[in-house]
């Protein structure tokens, strides 16, 4: 399961309003002109949303090589390579083994990821400041 805190985006349109409400009381009451307010990062990544492949085609890699051994060191380096992550918080037992060389397929790569995280009953967190967390899926039952 991948989580997306939806928050940041509602974030951005709560400040960009009231930076644009108090831009134009202050330019009524001042005559100046408002500043212009950009909600991207100071770097040139691409989101993964639009990233193109190798082929320059617009689609996604969807298919995911996996080897015999570790499997922390092969899904930090996907998270890293498909999601524009930069740091990852390893919730999980980092002696997870993968067992043998192996090709997943999937229509998307959230469904890639989630192909190879139920198994595992893991969850990854992504966050928008390029962080993510892996952890345990817990499910709740209705029988206490």
């Amino acid at each position: 399961m991948v989580h997306k805190p939806c928050r940041t985006s509602v974030h951005q349109y709560v400040i960009a309003s009231s930076l644009a409400l108090s831009c134009l009381w202050s330019a009524s009451a001042f005559a100046t002109s408002c500043p212009v307010y950009k909600f991207s990062s100071t770097t040139n990544k691409i989101p993964f949303d639009q990233r193109r492949g190798k082929d320059g085609s617009n689609a996604r890699q969807n298919r995911l090589t996996l080897k015999k051994g570790l499997l922390q060191p092969q899904l930090e380096q996907f998270l890293r390579d498909q999601f524009d992550i930069e740091t990852i918080d390893w919730r999980v037992s980092s002696h997870y083994q993968w067992p043998s060389n192996f090709t997943l397929t999937a229509d998307s790569t959230e469904a890639l990821l989630e192909q190879l995280l139920v198994p595992y009953t893991f969850v990854v967190t992504m966050y928008s400041n390029h962080a993510a967390i892996v952890s345990y899926r817990y499910e709740a039952t209705g029988a206490l």
